[in-house]
């Protein structure tokens, strides 16, 4: 694999110069991921409603960008000319290697196309026809559209072809760095999933652990080291304080536009009065990611970090 495609789904909503903008943060972003896990890459650039990451540690690189939030999914590649005869042998090949995988004799398989630009002679369905067919011709094997056990993709772009055949998903959410920053009240495992969350929706948080004792402290410490793996494009460093004046001195010195707490109290007269204490204490606004969260969405996400 010589190339990882990148796809994402709500930046592309945006307006032509907030999308131009998300993307470029989405870039650097992928940048600094790879860069800070030592993986080499030879470019890394927009086009059409993708990200393509050139590297030649394709499958290296989708494991560290599956944690850069802003990323939909991702597909390990092989980019080759945009011309039948190579998009044909590039996908036996690929077919073959995830046969040899799935350790099967005779799979069920499908091709999908997609021609991103129109500039290729053959339309979406009828390449999807010849790629199918070459693959008969040269590996026992059965066209399946629906119950498949290999799906051979094809997207092609400006006389380039891109095959792969593996879609992995990604968190999705919106790059770090894209929604300003906000102080995040680390002091156990539920405020470090609100912290998370606050994140995936392009946060960049800077870590406030307000000390109780050095077991306390130790214990933010090993929960934020599991947050910094997914933190690509944010600089927050864990900060550690004695009391909440000195949360607020920092709300002024990073000009942070909010708190996040990782409250998950019901909505009574207790957290009523929880809000109430922290807007007396604060000057902006102070968000509760987990309330109203169901129980095994919140689970589902600490597994998966792991928390």
């Amino acid at each position: 694999m010589n190339t990882v495609i990148v796809r994402y789904g709500e930046i592309g909503t945006k307006s032509r110069q907030t999308r131009t903008w998300f993307e470029r943060i989405l870039i650097n972003n992928i940048r600094e991921a790879l860069t800070t896990e030592e993986i080499e890459y030879k470019s890394v650039f927009a086009k059409h409603g993708r990200v393509i990451v050139r590297t030649n540690n394709a499958e290296e690189a989708s494991k560290v960008l599956l944690r850069v939030f802003g990323i939909v999914s991702l597909s390990p590649a092989l980019e080759v000319d945009a011309s039948l005869d190579k998009i044909n042998k590039t996908a036996l090949t690929l077919f073959r290697r995830k046969k040899r995988q799935l350790n099967i004799d005779k799979p069920r398989f499908r091709v999908t196309a997609r021609r991103i630009t129109k500039e290729f002679p053959l339309n979406s369905i009828e390449l999807q026809a010849k790629v199918g067919e070459f693959i008969l011709e040269n590996e026992e094997s059965v066209v399946d559209l629906h119950n498949y056990d290999i799906e051979v993709g094809i997207e092609i772009m400006e006389g380039k072809a891109y095959i792969f055949t593996e879609k992995i998903k990604g968190w999705g959410g919106l790059p770090i760095g894209t929604q300003g920053k906000m102080i995040g009240l680390l002091s156990g495992k539920n405020s470090a999933l609100a912290m998370f969350l606050m994140m995936k929706r392009g946060v960049e948080i800077i870590p406030v652990h307000i000390r109780e004792s050095e077991e306390s402290v130790e214990n933010a410490r090993k929960l934020w080291n599991i947050l910094e793996m997914y933190n690509y494009g944010g600089k927050g460093r864990l900060i550690v304080v004695d009391t909440i004046t000195s949360v607020k001195k920092i709300i002024r010195e990073f000009g942070a536009k909010g708190i996040v707490k990782g409250s998950r109290k019901e909505l009574n007269e207790e957290f009523e009065n929880e809000i109430m204490e922290d807007k007396r204490l604060f000057s902006v606004p102070v968000y509760y990611p987990l309330v109203a969260l169901p129980e095994d969405y919140i689970k589902d996400v600490a597994r998966r970090i792991p928390l």
